[in-house]
């Protein structure tokens, strides 16, 4: 899966898994149509997320992260009107091409509905290590992504968009 295509789905994952988890007690808190819910979720610990995509290598990975996520959703009950955020921050641990790497990593989500238009917006910053223990060689993933994408009513097409990376990967080969 390229970059591009695991940031949405990232980002769409988070946001969906936070908005299905919001569904069944926002219905039962709701006090009529016009009314909003909020709901927000807080992990703390460590915890596994297999099917990431490792930005530098393209391989799949299963990072170990140890730190804090944060997921916000906010609806009217009779509308389509609703906002979400989430953060993850933490240490993280993740095998690439036979070493292990830690590092810190920070990502952030964004999305707003409502019956005029809707955006995403999504974050992603790391800063990874790894030595080999034969040749004593340290390697390095850093970097950082922003992608945003905007609707209006008028069309299905975003009328903005974009994906800006910076990375350097000084990984072996």
């Amino acid at each position: 899966m390229n970059t591009r295509k695991f940031v949405v789905v990232a980002a769409s994952a988070a946001l969906a898994l936070g908005m299905g988890m919001a569904g069944p007690a926002a219905f039962a808190a709701a006090g009529g149509t016009g009314h909003t819910v909020t709901q927000t979720f807080h992990q703390h610990g460590t915890w596994v997320e297999p099917g990431d995509t490792d930005f530098c290598t393209g391989q799949t990975i299963a990072p170990t992260i140890t730190g804090n996520e944060v997921s916000h959703v906010t609806y009217f009950t009779g509308s389509d009107e609703a906002w979400g955020t989430f953060t993850e921050t933490g240490r993280a641990t993740a095998v690439i091409n036979g070493l292990t790497w830690s590092g810190k990593i920070t990502i952030w989500g964004n999305f707003n509905v409502n019956q005029k238009n809707h955006n995403n917006t999504f974050t992603a910053t790391f800063k990874l290590s790894a030595t080999d223990p034969q040749s004593g060689a340290v390697y390095t993933e850093i970097g950082h992504e922003t992608m945003h994408m905007g609707w209006n009513a008028v069309s299905d097409q975003p009328v903005v968009s974009f994906d800006k990376m910076w990375l350097t990967c000084n990984i072996p080969s």
